[in-house]
């Protein structure tokens, strides 16, 4: 693959040339690249999932990228190559993570702080934290509020139990694309 910035013949060439290569041009870059070759081979359904799965990324990035304010976001990570649109698309195939949950606050009485470390490669949107007692019934749940400071998310607790033994605690952090994930602690 050869890049050229200053080329007059090739500038603004795009697309196929002949059956030897093709042109591409990325902010303001001329590409120019071997034609990609297409595999005849069967592919397998593992291939399959995955590409239903891109397809999807990319018509959610395009449907996205309608909006001003996720425009604005994306294009501000934008940089070089990477465009708003594949910052759309890399967005909706990493879902965030719940990294850690800290309970030590947590002695079981109402107003203590319970601290989820989430993390998303552009931006959690939401955490909710659950609270069930040994036997699987809720006790509480709610949304967390957003510490900037302490780079986490806080949940304040509103009902007051006895006993801490098998109490499950479960946090769920939400992206933009709607993607969760979930951890557990038993306490």
């Amino acid at each position: 693959m050869s890049n050229t910035t200053e080329n007059v013949l090739t500038k603004t060439y795009r697309g196929k040339f002949g059956d030897q290569m093709v042109f591409r041009n990325r902010d303001g870059m001329s590409i120019m690249a071997k034609l990609p070759k297409k595999n005849m081979k069967p592919v397998a359904e593992s291939q399959l999932a995955v590409r239903r799965r891109f397809k999807m990324a990319c018509r959610w990035a395009k449907q996205a990228l309608l909006d001003p304010d996720n425009l604005a976001e994306y294009a501000a990570l934008a940089s070089g190559m990477k465009t708003p649109y594949i910052m759309a698309v890399t967005n909706y195939l990493r879902p965030p993570e719940v990294r850690e949950i800290i309970a030590s606050g947590y002695t079981g009485e109402a107003g203590n702080k319970i601290n989820v470390v989430a993390s998303d490669d552009f931006k959690v949107t939401g955490v909710t934290v659950k609270i069930i007692d040994a036997s699987g019934m809720l006790i509480e749940e709610g949304p967390c509020q957003e510490n900037l400071l302490a780079d986490c998310w806080v949940y304040t607790t509103t009902v007051a139990i006895a006993s801490l033994a098998g109490i499950v605690i479960t946090a769920q952090a939400k992206d933009i694309p709607c993607h969760t994930a979930s951890l557990s602690i038993t306490l």
